[in-house]
């Protein structure tokens, strides 16, 4: 028998996680744009620079020619890794998972939260591998923004703090507080 106190439970801790993964979507596509603008920025700085170079005359012929390879590499590493696509996927998954969370402006129900459960997997499946680092950090900042529990924060250094945009670091050793006081 499900106890409304059951459904009340599984109903927040399903909206605390639809909120932890549109933080993680919303930093990733953050990250992402920032990278296509950096690399438009520097295209266009050193486009530039490279006309400016052949324009000058001979002399700066090699700086032309060296600022014209590295716009070349620039922008086919940005068409390589496709910040713009990669970020604009990961608006739309953002905006999938408000969708859920305003569904979840009604009232608590076993039926609607079976239903958004089986929206969120189907979301899951789309959606690229998680970096269990950034993911971890969307957890804790959305434990601050509800004013959880401190012994549900999940310990993260520095250098995984770091890299957490671009790949996980000793992700095996992530586990909230109050796991690790069990142990």
């Amino acid at each position: 028998m499900v106890t409304s106190a059951d459904l009340q439970t599984r109903w927040d801790n399903m909206l605390f996680g639809i909120r932890r993964s549109s933080r993680y979507h919303q930093c990733r596509r953050g990250f992402f744009d920032r990278i296509d603008r950096l690399s438009n920025i520097a295209s266009l700085v050193l486009g530039s620079t490279a006309f400016v170079g052949v324009l000058q005359g001979p002399e700066t012929k090699v700086l032309a020619l060296w600022t014209s390879a590295v716009v070349a590499l620039l922008g086919a590493a940005n068409l390589v890794l496709g910040s713009a696509i990669r970020a604009r996927d990961h608006s739309d998954f953002m905006r999938r998972y408000v969708e859920l969370e305003r569904r979840m402006l009604q009232p608590a129900s076993e039926a609607l939260l079976l239903s958004i459960t089986a929206d969120r997997l189907s979301i899951e499946a789309d959606e690229p591998p998680v970096l269990h680092v950034l993911n971890c950090i969307c957890h804790n900042d959305q434990l601050r923004a509800d004013d959880g529990d401190a012994d549900q924060y999940v310990p993260i250094g520095p250098l995984q703090r770091f890299f957490s945009p671009y790949f996980d670091i000793c992700a095996h050793s992530l586990k909230k507080v109050a796991d690790k006081t069990k142990t």
